[in-house]
């Protein structure tokens, strides 16, 4: 059960920040630590990256319901996430972990970890129901 509410949560967590980007993609770009740093903004790309995140947190969330089929939803909404995470652990074994602590912390538990939670609790779950 508890395994069900984390992914639900971390998938709200996802939708919530897929739809800041959709709606205000200019305040999330200035709110989010490092952003600004990888270039000027770009609204397209700002939103296309948000409703990757809005859909991945719908699959996500699906993990409050019980069964096979919300499982397999929640597993594939935490794929984007993680390859997101994984991108960023490549940047940092190539560039270097963020000298700044803000931009360090924001990837390591904003992007890392919270991708790779999301992936190993959908897979944990998936396992235990026979999805995997």
């Amino acid at each position: 059960m508890m395994i069900r509410w984390f992914l639900g949560l971390l998938g709200l967590f996802h939708l919530l920040n897929g739809l800041w980007m959709i709606a205000a993609p200019d305040a999330w770009y200035a709110a989010v630590p490092g952003v600004a740093m990888t270039g000027p903004a770009n609204h397209h790309f700002i939103v296309d990256i948000g409703l990757a995140f809005a859909a991945s947190g719908v699959g996500m969330m699906a993990a409050f319901r019980s069964g096979a089929s919300a499982t397999a939803f929640a597993l594939a909404g935490a794929t984007w996430p993680t390859l997101h995470a994984l991108f960023h652990v490549v940047e940092w074994f190539r560039d270097g972990v963020p000298h700044d602590t803000h931009i360090a912390l924001s990837e390591g538990v904003g992007v890392m970890l919270i991708g790779f939670a999301g992936i190993a609790l959908a897979w944990t779950r998936a396992k235990r129901e026979g999805v995997v």
